[in-house]
C-alpha cells in the first residue's frame, strides 16, 4: 500500500484549515503545513491534526512555497491541497484505492478529477474544472509559475488519467463574488511582471486577458484574448475555450466593433466548442446588446440547454455562476414578447440561485402583482425564508417600493412580530390609511428626525389626500422644490415657475406616486412635467414610466415630446421606437406598426424593431393590421438589403 503525503501551505486560514485536513487525515500518512506568515490560529489547528509545520519567507511565488513543502513530503504520493479546498465526504473513500490501483504502473505521474467551485462555503456551485492535486512525490516532478502554478515532470506536461464519474471530487470555497475580483488582480500583477522578465506559459494570455476582463480594461483583454488563442490553438487545455469569452465580451462592453467581426469571432468560436454553454451565452449576450432580441433568445436557450447536458471533463465550466444573467435576459426578452408565463419561470430560477436580485424580483413581482395575495404569498415563501431577518426586510423594502399592499401586509407584520422591528414604515402606513390621516404622522416624523424618505412620503400622502392648506405642517425644513411642486399641482399660485433644479424631487414623486395615485392625480402630476421641465426631461420621465410598466402614461408622454420639440432624426428614431413598443406593450397593434414604421424612416435598429413586428404580427388578432406588420418588415428589409 503506497504511503500518501498530504500538502498544504497556508496564511491565515483558521476558517478554512481544519475543513481540508479533515477530509484528508484518515487516508494519508502524514500532513505537511508550510505556513507562509499566518497571526491568527491556523497553525494551532493545523498542530491538533498532528501536521508537520514548516515556516516559509513568503517571496510572491506561489510554486516556490508549493515546492518547498514537496521536499518535506516523504509519501510515495501526494495530495496537494490549497487551504480552501476540501475532498467530498462521499468521495475520499476512492482516494486510496485509485492511488494504489495505478501504483505499480510507472508511466502514470498524476490523477486529474473534478473541481467544483462553491459559492463560500456549502455555497451553491459557481463553476467546475478539472484539476490535478494528486500525484507522484519524484524529484523531476515540480510546480512552475509564480501564480496559477501547474505541475510539471522534467519541464514538460505530467502523463495522467482522468478520474471522471464523480468518483473523487474536490470542493473548492476561495471564489466568492466578494474575493474572486481582489484575487484576480493580485494575479495579474504577478502575471505581468513574469511577461516582463521573458516568462511567457501557455496559459499567461489567457489568464491576463481574463484579469483585464474583469478589471474593464477591455482593449488589452481583447489584445490579450487573440493572443491567448493562437498559443491555446496548439495545446490541449481546459481553457482553451476561454479567450473567445473573453474577446466576444470586450467587444460587446466597448461597442466599438462592427457587427460583421464580432459575429465572425462568435461563428469561429462556436465552431470549435459546439457544445460549451458560455460560447452560446456570450453570443446571446452579444446579439440582445445590438437589439437582435429573438436570436439572442436562441442563443441563451441553447446556452441553458447545453449547460443542462454539459459532459467534458476536460474543460471549466464557469455557466453556473453565470446562469441568473442567462435567465435574466431570457426572462426579459420573453416579457418583451408578452409571454408572461415564460418569464415568470425565468425570473424564478434566478431568484432561486440570487433572491436579492432586484432585476428579477421586480419583473416577477410585476407579473404577479394581481393575483390572490395568499397565492402570492405561498410563491414568495417558496424562495424565501421567513424565519431569516434578511429576507423578510428585503420582501418588505421592495414590496413597499412596488406598493403591493396585502403582501406587504403580511411580511411588515412578520417583520413586527419576529424581529420587533417596530420603527415607522411610511409606505406602510401610507397604503393602510387614508391619506388625509396619514400626512400629520408622515409630517411629525419628518419633522423630528428630517429624514428625506418620510418627507417624500408625507408630500405623496398631501398630493393624493388634497390637502395644499396642510402644507405648513412639514415646518420649515422642508425642501423648497416640494414646496413650489405642491404650488404648481394645486395651483394656488398662477406665477409659480419649475425649474431642472426641482426635476429630481419631481422623478421621486412619480415614481411613489404611479402606484397609489388615481388616474386624475397622476395625470396632473405628469402635465407639470410637460408643462415647466426642458426637452431632456421628457425621456427621463417616459423611462421611468416604462421601467415600472405603466405604457399608456409613457406612451402620452413620449408623444407630447415629439410633438412641442424641435429634434434631430437620431432622437426622433429612438422616441418613436418607444412610443410603438409602449403601443405594442398594450396591444395596440395599429399604434404599433405606425410608430415603429416612423421609427425605421428616422434609422432605427431595424433589427430590434422587425422582432416587435414578427411579435406583433404573432400576437395581433386583425388581418388588416398584421398585412401591415408584414408589408412594413418586407419594405425596410428590401430597403436596407
Amino acid at each position: 500500500m503506497a504511503k500518501i503525503s498530504a500538502c498544504v501551505i497556508t496564511k491565515n486560514e483558521a476558517k478554512n484549515i481544519q475543513r481540508c485536513l479533515q477530509s484528508v487525515k484518515n487516508i494519508v500518512n502524514e500532513i505537511i503545513v508550510v505556513d507562509t506568515g499566518s497571526d491568527d490560529a491556523t497553525v494551532s489547528i493545523a498542530e491538533r491534526f498532528g501536521a508537520k509545520i514548516f515556516h516559509y519567507q513568503w517571496d510572491n511565488d506561489f510554486a516556490a512555497a508549493r515546492n518547498y513543502a514537496l521536499t518535506q513530503a516523504k509519501g510515495a504520493w501526494i495530495i496537494f491541497l490549497d487551504a480552501d479546498e476540501y475532498i467530498t465526504a462521499e468521495t475520499i473513500k476512492n482516494v486510496r484505492p485509485v492511488i494504489d490501483k495505478i501504483h505499480s504502473n510507472r508511466k502514470v505521474d498524476a490523477i486529474r478529477c473534478q473541481m467544483n467551485n462553491l459559492e463560500g462555503i456549502d455555497g451553491l456551485l459557481r463553476s467546475s474544472n478539472p484539476s490535478i492535486r494528486i500525484f507522484r512525490n519524484s524529484p523531476v516532478i515540480r510546480y512552475k509559475g509564480r501564480v496559477h502554478e501547474a505541475i510539471y515532470k522534467c519541464g514538460k506536461p505530467v502523463n495522467l488519467i482522468n478520474v471522471t464519474n464523480q468518483l473523487i471530487v474536490i470542493y473548492h470555497t476561495g471564489y466568492t463574488n466578494k474575493t474572486i475580483i481582489e484575487k484576480i488582480r493580485r494575479n495579474t500583477v504577478i502575471l505581468e511582471a513574469e511577461v516582463k522578465s521573458g516568462v511567457v506559459r501557455d496559459l499567461t494570455y489567457c489568464y491576463l486577458s481574463d484579469g483585464c476582463w474583469r478589471n474593464g480594461q477591455y482593449e488589452k483583454s481583447i489584445e490579450y484574448a487573440k493572443k491567448a488563442i493562437k498559443q491555446l490553438a496548439r495545446l490541449s487545455s481546459e481553457l482553451d475555450y476561454k479567450p473567445y469569452v473573453f474577446l466576444i465580451s470586450s467587444m460587446t462592453h466597448l461597442k466599438t466593433y462592427s457587427e460583421e467581426e464580432v459575429i465572425a469571432n462568435c461563428n469561429e468560436a462556436i465552431e470549435r466548442f459546439p457544445h460549451h454553454p458560455e460560447i452560446w451565452l456570450f453570443q446571446g449576450l452579444y446579439y440582445r446588446s445590438i437589439g437582435r432580441c429573438e436570436q439572442a433568445l436562441t442563443s441563451l436557450l441553447k446556452a441553458i440547454e447545453t449547460n443542462a447536458c454539459y459532459s467534458d471533463f476536460n474543460r471549466n465550466n464557469d455557466f453556473h455562476a453565470l446562469s441568473p444573467d442567462a435567465y435574466l435576459n431570457v426572462a426579459q426578452i420573453y416579457e418583451m414578447k408578452n409571454q408572461s408565463a415564460q418569464a415568470f419561470d425565468c425570473y424564478t430560477k434566478v431568484l432561486q440561485r440570487e433572491k436579492y436580485n432586484q432585476n428579477a424580483f421586480n419583473g416577477l413581482v410585476s407579473i404577479i402583482r394581481k393575483q390572490d395575495p395568499a397565492e402570492v404569498i405561498y410563491f414568495l415563501n417558496t424562495l424565501y425564508n421567513i424565519a431569516a431577518e434578511g429576507d423578510i426586510r428585503f420582501l418588505v423594502t421592495n414590496l413597499s417600493h412596488l406598493k403591493v399592499k396585502k403582501v406587504l401586509d403580511y411580511y411588515q407584520q412578520i417583520l413586527l412580530d419576529k424581529f420587533g422591528d417596530n420603527k415607522l414604515n411610511g409606505l406602510v402606513l401610507l397604503m393602510n390609511c387614508k391619506f388625509e390621516n396619514v400626512f400629520p404622522v408622515l409630517a411629525d416624523s419628518f419633522r423630528k428626525h428630517g429624514n428625506y424618505d418620510m418627507e417624500l412620503l408625507a408630500v405623496v400622502s398631501l398630493l393624493i389626500g388634497r390637502r395644499p392648506d396642510s402644507m405648513d405642517l412639514l415646518g420649515p425644513q422642508m425642501k423648497t422644490s416640494f414646496r413650489k411642486i405642491i404650488t404648481a399641482y394645486f395651483q394656488i399660485d398662477s406665477d409659480i415657475q419649475l425649474t431642472d433644479d426641482d426635476f429630481p424631487l419631481f422623478c421621486d414623486l412619480v415614481r411613489e406616486m404611479i402606484y397609489l395615485a388615481s388616474q386624475q392625480q397622476m395625470e396632473t402630476l405628469l402635465q407639470l412635467g410637460k408643462n415647466f421641465f426642458s426637452d431632456d426631461a421628457y425621456t427621463q420621465i417616459s423611462t421611468i414610466l416604462m421601467q415600472q410598466r405603466f405604457f399608456d402614461y409613457a406612451v402620452d408622454m413620449i408623444l407630447n415630446y415629439i410633438n412641442r420639440a424641435s429634434l434631430e432624426a437620431k432622437q426622433l428614431s429612438l422616441l418613436y421606437c418607444d412610443a410603438g413598443y409602449c403601443c405594442y406593450k398594450l396591444k395596440d397593434f395599429a399604434g404599433a406598426s405606425k410608430y415603429f414604421s416612423q421609427a425605421l424612416e428616422f434609422g432605427y435598429n431595424r433589427h430590434y424593431i422587425f422582432d416587435f413586428l414578427e411579435w406583433s404580427y404573432q400576437q395581433c388578432p386583425d388581418e388588416a393590421i398584421k398585412e401591415k406588420l408584414m408589408a412594413l418588415k418586407e419594405l425596410y428589409s428590401n430597403r436596407n438589403g
